[in-house]
């Protein structure tokens, strides 16, 4: 099933790529995107975020893609606890048998 992303995420995405050194690997990793669509939004919002300039509602959107970011970071690292568990419980499994 496709995520449909909101117009200003994706924003902030280019946002984000555009005002730092960060590459895009990286954004794709704190935001659980794959670089393709940073690709597509960069070419599409590209022009558009050279010349907006920071208002508080961008520092809010800002806000909103950090917590993003957090979730995503607290979401992976999760999923990487259930798959040690799981092979924790394979492990065990078969001691007992």
């Amino acid at each position: 099933m496709a995520i449909r992303y909101n117009e200003d995420f994706k924003l902030e995405v280019v946002k984000a790529y555009m005002a730092s050194d960060r590459s895009m690997s990286e954004l794709s990793a704190d935001y659980n995107i794959a670089k393709s669509t940073i690709t597509g939004w960069i070419k599409k919002y590209g022009e558009e975020c050279q010349y907006k300039t920071t208002t508080k509602k961008s520092q809010e959107e800002s806000e909103s893609a950090k917590e993003i970011r957090r979730l995503n970071q607290l979401l992976h690292e999760k999923e990487k606890e259930i798959d040690f568990l799981k092979k924790a419980a394979a492990f065990f499994a078969k001691e007992i048998d």
